[in-house]
């Protein structure tokens, strides 16, 4: 853990060295973790992949996200776009902190610069003509959830490609706040679990967070054309 008192030029350091090295600790390879993706994405519309990150890295990003949700950055999550955007909290009891493109950190930049290449990758595998990325930190405070939805608008198709990057420590199933999907009239959870990465289909996949029962922690974001 990095505190407060370390020298900016030492963290400075240490995320250029992690820069190096957020692939470092993996199971399989970069293209073999894309294609796994990809081929999920083509049968079921959403997958599952661990050890997208290094843990290493991703502790990193962990506590900058823990800094900025204690320093009061973070706002109540609400729903519907523009001028119909909304905070319900009977649909959806988060908070979030959106990442500027123009104005990351060292270690937003690096996550980033990785969906970035999984953009490009998924572009090449399926001409999906995506074009932007848009992500925030996402706090799910304990005896918060988000109701049944999907994640594209009605009148915006732009989200394409959903994504979520958990950062939970030491989760278990009776800690509640499961990512529960919709397929062909059946359900799966996906726990939160450290440094796993779920990607699915924003216009197809109904969705919810069920309730949990302490701090959950996440990146989510879209991949738009």
């Amino acid at each position: 853990m990095i505190s407060g008192c370390v020298d900016k030029f030492y963290f400075r350091f240490l995320c250029a060295t992690l820069r190096l090295s957020a692939f470092a600790v993996k199971m399989k390879s970069t293209e073999t973790i894309f294609s796994e993706l990809a081929d999920n994405l083509a049968e079921k519309g959403w997958a599952v992949t661990d050890n997208f990150f290094s843990h290493d890295f991703l502790k990193l990003v962990l506590e900058e996200e823990m800094l900025l949700y204690k320093s009061g950055k973070f706002k109540q999550a609400g729903v519907g776009k523009g001028t119909e955007h909304k905070v319900i909290i009977e649909i959806r009891s988060d908070y979030v902190h959106w990442l500027d493109k123009e104005n990351l950190s060292e270690l937003q930049q690096q996550f980033w610069h990785e969906m970035d290449e999984l953009k490009l990758f998924l572009n090449r595998e399926f001409f999906l003509g995506l074009k932007e990325m848009e992500f925030h930190f996402a706090v799910y405070p304990e005896g918060s959830f988000y109701k049944k939805h999907v994640d594209r608008f009605q009148r915006d198709s732009g989200r394409t490609i959903s994504c979520v990057l958990y950062l939970n420590s030491d989760w278990k199933e009776s800690d509640g706040g499961q990512l529960r999907i919709y397929r062909n009239d059946t359900s799966t959870d996906i726990l939160p679990l450290f440094g796993r990465l779920v990607c699915f289909k924003s216009d197809e996949i109904e969705h919810e967070v069920i309730l949990t029962k302490k701090e959950r922690y996440s990146i989510s974001g879209w991949m738009k054309n």
